[in-house]
């Protein structure tokens, strides 16, 4: 059995209904069970524990063989965020130690290894250049995960996450259809990586599966400007054009999170990808064009 926590997040919804369709067990550490089971697969053994509930997790992960840690926060306090980052990444790896599990892996973000020259590498060639705190939190608790005694411990990275999810159209999806709708005035022009859910999803088990603990994998399907991203949708939707800023300008101030990611990685070179690693475990993703085709395609029906 395998335990997850962040099991009804936008990502961890769409790796519990990948491991469920695979024939894997899951357990879901949540804080709310009436809402998860509400939106996660029949069969998925839901148990409630907090981030900040040593006992409680350890409990979840007893006769797990794995544990993959998603939860996490974006977009909250400095505090909040580091809290849920940094401390609930420490406790769940206690946790999952305690309970005997084999294996741990733990959900990053390419934003905690981007360097000064706009790599995302697996074995990063300089310091992360992001100070922000979710960026900052998310490499601390790397550096907690990495140097994990007494079980295999592994890191994940995911560039920008899009695409089909059990939780609906969040995430950069929210992103798209307003930009779509004429609801976005701008966006910064940035090349940055993007990975659909459910590739991130599959290579988070073969990272499970195969992955060399005390190494990090990146999750990408590919590198693409927003603008290009942004029109690109629009096109399948009939939607109308953002306007598109060159790197390094500033939007106004009332742009929100995903929209300020592209002012965030205005600031840098374009983006480039060292993903040997995960390509190695077997990790094929779908391409942005066509990961944005099944986007559109699958909002169209939601």
């Amino acid at each position: 059995m395998l335990m997850v926590t962040g099991a009804t997040g936008f990502l961890g919804s769409a790796l519990v209904e990948l491991a469920v369709r695979r024939g894997l067990e899951v357990r879901a550490a949540v804080r709310d069970a009436d809402r998860a089971r509400a939106l996660l697969p029949a069969g998925v053994d839901v148990v409630v524990a907090a981030l900040d509930d040593l006992d409680g997790l350890t409990r979840a992960a007893r006769g797990c063989t794995g544990v993959l840690h998603l939860a996490g926060s974006v977009g909250h306090s400095a505090e909040e965020t580091r809290r849920a980052n940094v401390d609930g990444t420490r406790t769940a790896l206690a946790a999952a130690t305690a309970a005997g599990a084999e294996r741990f892996v733990c959900t990053s973000s390419s934003a905690a290894i981007i360097d000064a020259d706009g790599l995302v590498a697996e074995e990063p060639t300089g310091p992360p250049a992001l100070t922000d705190p979710y960026s900052t939190s998310k490499a601390e608790a790397e550096r907690i995960v990495l140097g994990a005694d007494g079980i295999g411990a592994i890191v994940v990275n995911p560039v920008n996450i899009y695409g089909p999810s059990p939780q609906g159209p969040h995430s950069y999806n929210g992103l798209f259809l307003a930009a779509a709708r004429g609801e976005v005035p701008a966006v910064v022009d940035a090349t940055v990586g993007w990975v659909l859910a459910e590739d991130a999803a599959l290579g988070h088990l073969l990272a499970l599966e195969h992955g060399t603990p005390g190494r990090r994998y990146v999750l990408c399907g590919g590198t693409a400007t927003f603008g290009h991203v942004l029109h690109t949708f629009a096109g399948h939707v009939g939607g109308g054009r953002v306007e598109v800023l060159p790197p390094g300008s500033a939007l106004g101030d009332g742009a929100g999170t995903f929209a300020r990611r592209s002012e965030v990685y205005g600031h840098f070179p374009p983006v480039r990808v060292d993903d040997r690693g995960a390509r190695g475990l077997g990790f094929a993703p779908r391409g942005v064009d066509e990961g944005l085709a099944l986007t559109a395609q699958w909002l169209a029906g939601s």
